[in-house]
């Protein structure tokens, strides 16, 4: 691959838009679009917050959109990244989030820019970037001095389609992993409810209590 090193920076706002998640204060119980962590995300956590609408006008941001990349900026997944894929409900990133979007694919492919951000000298970056003895935080003014290595399109396409595949793949055995863990604990109810119930029975026939 023919690479050449670019700040994050040289490529705001033009090429790429960098947005801070919803603000936590402005959070609600019930709404009309959840707020969700690159953490819920992974986990298919379900929301504990949601934004109504004119709120997200008012701070100025939008649901997710598939192709954004998506940037732990607090907490213990801080530094993590994750690409939002077609198919997701809708939702609005956490302010534990920071959304990259990119705004000229005909300079940098999405999920390359996914892939990059998921790499070993990606992730070391956006560690050393992080603040804070307790909670982790990495600055928003900090981003902008992250350093992607670009490759030419039809390269960062067949990159960014296996790493879209492997993100799919991941995801699928998640939801079935999640399934039989559901499975499993009902199995528990079930099988102990029933040995509950035969106790009390042997016991009322032993005229016990």
């Amino acid at each position: 691959m023919t690479a050449s090193d670019v700040r994050l920076g040289d490529l705001i706002p033009t090429v790429i838009s960098l947005t801070k998640g919803f603000p936590t204060q402005r959070a609600i119980e019930h709404g009309d679009v959840p707020v969700m962590s690159v953490a819920n995300l992974r986990n298919a956590a379900e929301p504990r917050h949601f934004a109504d609408r004119g709120s997200m006008a008012e701070v100025g941001i939008e649901s997710a959109r598939p192709g954004d990349v998506l940037v732990a900026i607090e907490g213990g997944t801080v530094g993590e990244t994750m690409v939002v894929s077609d198919g997701l409900p809708e939702f609005v990133p956490s302010q534990q989030a920071a959304t990259l979007r990119v705004m000229d694919p005909s300079v940098i492919d999405p999920w390359y820019l996914g892939a990059w951000l998921a790499t070993p000298p990606a992730t070391e970056q956006l560690r050393r970037l992080a603040r804070g003895a307790g909670i982790q935080r990495i600055p928003m003014k900090e981003l902008p001095s992250l350093v992607v290595r670009l490759v030419p399109l039809d390269e960062q396409h067949t990159v960014g389609e296996r790493f879209q595949a492997f993100e799919a793949a991941i995801r699928h055995h998640r939801e079935v992993a999640q399934c039989l863990g559901e499975l499993r604990d009902l199995d528990l109810v079930v099988t102990f409810a029933n040995d509950t119930e035969s106790t009390k029975a042997d016991r009322s026939v032993g005229g016990g209590t």
